[in-house]
């Protein structure tokens, strides 16, 4: 976990180093660099017997899903994601990470049938925390040395 999070931290000072222009370039060619590794951790894990089998019986919906994956959720979401880094700083955009559960919710709600009640409430959670940092970071004065007493 720790190395993930060290990789996403290293992802994102990269994305605010480049040209805001080139963020879609750095969203390809970081999933080039990390489909080696995936490749060698999946013929670990399932071996090449499996592998072989998966994409022969694989149905026309597993490749639409292949598909999302590469082009909708890869260089669309983290091509954004890249994009909101170039002109704002990390601790402001982050927060928005927050949503992405929400939308996983809604959106397998209205995709897959699956029951939202539940849901609703753990949503609410998520964006009440979102709320919450949103606020703590509006406040130009939120580390002032003045006591509170000193405050308006």
């Amino acid at each position: 976990m720790i190395t993930a999070r060290l990789c996403w931290a290293g992802g994102n000072h990269m994305a605010r180093m480049i040209d805001g222009n080139d963020v879609l370039g750095l969203t390809v060619w970081s999933c080039l660099f990390a489909t080696p590794p995936l490749g060698l951790l999946a013929l670990l894990v399932e071996g090449r017997a499996m592998i072989a089998h998966a994409m022969a019986t694989a149905r026309p919906a597993a490749w639409l899903v292949v598909l999302w994956q590469a082009y909708g959720n890869t260089l669309f979401g983290y091509g954004l994601w890249a994009w909101l880094l170039t002109p704002h700083p990390a601790a402001t955009v982050t927060p928005l990470a927050l949503l992405v559960p929400v939308f996983g919710m809604c959106s397998a709600a209205i995709i897959l049938c699956e029951p939202l009640a539940w849901k609703l409430v753990a949503a609410g959670l998520v964006l009440a925390g979102f709320a919450v940092m949103w606020r703590d970071r509006a406040g130009p004065a939120r580390h002032s040395a003045k006591p509170l007493s000193a405050r308006p």
